[in-house]
């Protein structure tokens, strides 16, 4: 697992950039550390989360879809199989095609760990209203928006799976847990030692 940085809070005076990375980080950290209590990674949620609508996809297409390297989608695919959460066939059509489909057993992990990361979600916003957690993702959204745009003024490539509008980052906020620590484990290789 990787360490968190030393930080003693954020003060009024600190950039806003780095106190949204340190938010990031401390809160990937605590979810990466809850899912190593079942020897998972955040990336092998993001996995389970990928095929939560129950249909079988297409490995590459998977892999596409949640912006994770297709070696790296083997290994994280290889420990979710073993475990009976996720299993794989050839395609019927093309034998070089592999599709991937959660099982009974991944369906009911998903949804435990969708409570764990619930529960993480929950503990990283406690001293916050319904109304105040709404407030923060409006503005972590239009923060999102005014960082997604690249040089220029242009927005990322339609193909991207990054959210690119403040609606969809809103959806999307409780997976920033998934995706800060998915690119810091990324880095740092964790996923690769987990996965053997």
């Amino acid at each position: 697992m990787r360490k968190a940085p030393v930080t003693h809070g954020i003060g009024p005076d600190e950039p806003l950039g780095f106190a949204v990375a340190a938010v990031g980080n401390a809160a990937a950290l605590a979810f990466e550390r809850a899912l190593s209590e079942r020897d998972l990674h955040p990336r092998h949620f993001a996995v389970l989360r990928g095929l939560r609508d129950g249909g079988e996809h297409a490995q590459q297409q998977l892999a596409a879809a949640l912006g994770i390297p297709p070696s790296r989608l083997v290994a994280l695919l290889a420990l979710l199989i073993e475990r009976g959460l996720v299993q794989r066939r050839e395609s019927p059509v093309d034998a070089r095609v592999k599709l991937v489909q959660l099982t009974l057993d991944g369906r009911s992990e998903l949804r435990s760990l969708t409570k764990l990361a619930g529960a993480s979600e929950r503990r990283l916003t406690a001293g916050l209203s319904d109304a105040e957690k709404a407030e923060l993702r409006r503005l972590l959204g239009i923060v999102y928006d005014n960082a997604a745009v690249e040089p220029g003024g242009a927005r990322p490539e339609s193909g991207d799976p990054t959210p690119t509008t403040a609606a969809e980052v809103g959806k999307t906020i409780p997976n920033v847990i998934v995706s800060v620590g998915t690119n810091d484990a990324r880095r740092s290789g964790l996923e690769d030692r987990r996965s053997q």
